[in-house]
């Protein structure tokens, strides 16, 4: 029971960490100081982004309405 409190407080800790590095990156993109060299590399880490936290909504929504 303990160990699924500490489970969820860390996932929750651990999205609200992807969606800060998330928004400081993007803000940094716009302002040109982020300089991607490759398209490949620019998508492949916002695909990583982005299904981190796609999986993140889709678990926390899961434990609300099945539980």
């Amino acid at each position: 029971m303990v160990t699924g409190y500490i489970f969820t407080a860390f996932l929750i800790i651990l999205g609200l960490v992807v969606m800060r590095f998330g928004s400081i990156h993007v803000k940094k993109f716009k302002e040109g100081k982020t300089k991607i060299k490759t398209k490949l590399s620019g998508q492949i880490s916002f695909l990583t982004l982005f299904l981190i936290i796609i999986g993140l909504i889709v678990y926390s929504v899961n434990g609300l309405l099945f539980n």
